[in-house]
């Protein structure tokens, strides 16, 4: 009994631990988590909601829209989170002195760490399937209504004193108009309606109010003291006017309204890693087929212009030349043909070559975003490495100076990234290295502070930067 007691009390406060230290990170994550989004998500509102607005979608369409972009939010934010809630947490815990104690008590920095990797290669696990399941699917859906909502109309705004033309079959001008937010109210309207092609109908009114109808996607007029004038255009003679003290007058806006629609088409980025795979596969195939078809038309051109063991007419075959030679005796055809059947050859082997180019570029955009998929996600194990050293070298748990530190390294990893990707579309690098570049990059970086850590030796003085820092800003 005595001696199992000490590996249980070993192994309790063991766990003891990392919970403290889990606990110590939650908080700092799930915020930094929801401040992140909420910058994504208000950029995007900037961005977006005006447009939005102009075009009359309703509050629910709105918000549809909005709630599809946070999937690719979670997708960058949850590595981000993972960053600033190390640099806070670690710092925290060195500012206070409690790394000093845990190392007084024989617990080393990879101890420390082994907890927050351990969680960290969960969110990457979890973020994996993320990326696979539900973010494609998000994608898709995302594309489809930001494409409806593209063929929507938007509002009609009108102008004093201009011709508004832009509805077919109308032309509207009003010479003065006064704003409010649902209704304009108007004068002297002048109203040419020529959706009959045997007459032409033209509305003048004193005065009226103009709205826009969501509902029916109609654009309506309230006039008041005005005229119908109708021309009827087989028979020119045949002019009527009729006078009207009030008329309501309904003008149908195409693509006013919403149009739901579907779509099977998918995008690289609204796929997951097995049906981007596939997709490559399929390409793989035909580019196989391709480079068949090519020297299946070489050979069959140089089998016709080169003929093996050919011999002119009336001439006797040479047996004192050497086989090889024998064999590729060339013979003499029509110039005109030839040179018209080389052409196309040489057309037929560019136009295969092309499209053999364009799938192998295709292939390693495919590859990217396979690779992109999983990456990302590694990214919050590599960044528990980078911000643990630098939370226990700053001494500070503060959200200003976690945010700042997070923020640089994320740009170097996000610059990274971006710069890789592009290098594999242009096919200059492999899209594994393009894609892991950026983890392998500041994962070596991590490995080194973390060393500097375990030894206590000083990487970066920041008493001796932030002089600096206040110097600079004094003489500026």
């Amino acid at each position: 009994m005595i001696k199992n007691s000490k590996p249980k009390r070993e192994g309790q406060s063991t766990w003891i631990l990392w919970k403290y230290l889990l606990r110590e990170h939650a908080g700092p994550f799930m915020f930094a988590l929801s401040v992140i989004t909420l910058i994504f998500l208000l950029n995007l509102v900037f961005r977006e909601l005006g447009r939005f607005l102009s075009r009359g979608l309703g509050f629910q369409v709105i918000v549809e829209f909005f709630f599809l972009n946070i999937a690719w939010m979670i997708a960058l934010a949850v590595p981000m989170a993972v960053l600033v809630a190390t640099v806070m947490a670690f710092g925290r815990l060195s500012g206070d002195n409690e790394i000093v104690a845990l190392k007084s008590n024989g617990i080393s920095i990879l101890q420390l760490l082994f907890p927050i990797l351990v969680v960290a290669g969960v969110l990457a696990v979890g973020l994996v399937q993320f990326n696979n399941a539900v973010l494609p699917e998000f994608n898709h859906r995302l594309k489809i209504l930001a494409s409806d909502i593209a063929r929507t109309r938007p509002t009609l705004s009108l102008e004093p004193g201009v011709f508004f033309r832009d509805l077919p079959h109308y032309s509207l001008m009003v010479k003065e108009i006064e704003e409010h937010p649902d209704t304009s109210f108007v004068k002297s309207v002048f109203i040419e309606d020529s959706s009959d092609p045997d007459r032409v109908t033209t509305i003048v009114a004193d005065s009226g109010k103009v709205y826009f109808d969501y509902g029916n996607g109609q654009l309506v007029f309230m006039l008041h003291d005005g005229e119908f004038h109708e021309l009827d255009l087989l028979d020119m003679q045949n002019y009527r006017i009729l006078t009207f003290p009030k008329q309501r007058i309904t003008i149908d806006v195409p693509d006013a309204r919403l149009q739901r629609s579907r779509s099977a088409h998918r995008g690289d980025r609204e796929k997951s890693a097995d049906m981007l795979l596939a997709d490559i596969e399929e390409n793989k195939d035909e580019i196989r087929k391709q480079n068949q078809r090519v020297e299946y038309l070489f050979s069959l051109h140089v089998e016709k212009y080169m003929p093996l063991n050919y011999t002119p007419a009336g001439q006797a075959s040479d047996t004192t030349l050497v086989p090889e030679i024998e064999k590729y005796k060339i013979y003499n055809p029509n110039i005109h043909r030839a040179l018209a059947d080389h052409l196309k050859l040489a057309q037929d082997l560019q136009a295969k070559t092309e499209l053999i180019n364009t799938l192998e570029r295709e292939n390693s955009k495919l590859m990217v975003e396979v690779h992109k998929k999983y990456s990302i996600p590694v990214a919050c194990i590599i960044f528990v490495l980078i911000g643990a050293p630098l939370g226990i070298m700053t001494r500070r748990g503060n959200m200003a100076m976690a945010a700042g530190i997070s923020f640089v390294f994320f740009l170097i990893f996000w610059a990274s990234l971006m710069g890789g990707e592009k290098l594999a579309d242009k096919q200059i690098v492999s899209p594994c290295i393009a894609m892991w570049f950026a983890d392998l990059l500041v994962g070596i970086g991590g490995l080194i502070l973390v060393m500097h850590s375990i030894r206590e030796s000083t990487f970066i003085r920041w008493d001796a930067l932030g002089q600096w820092l206040r110097k600079r800003l004094a003489r500026s």
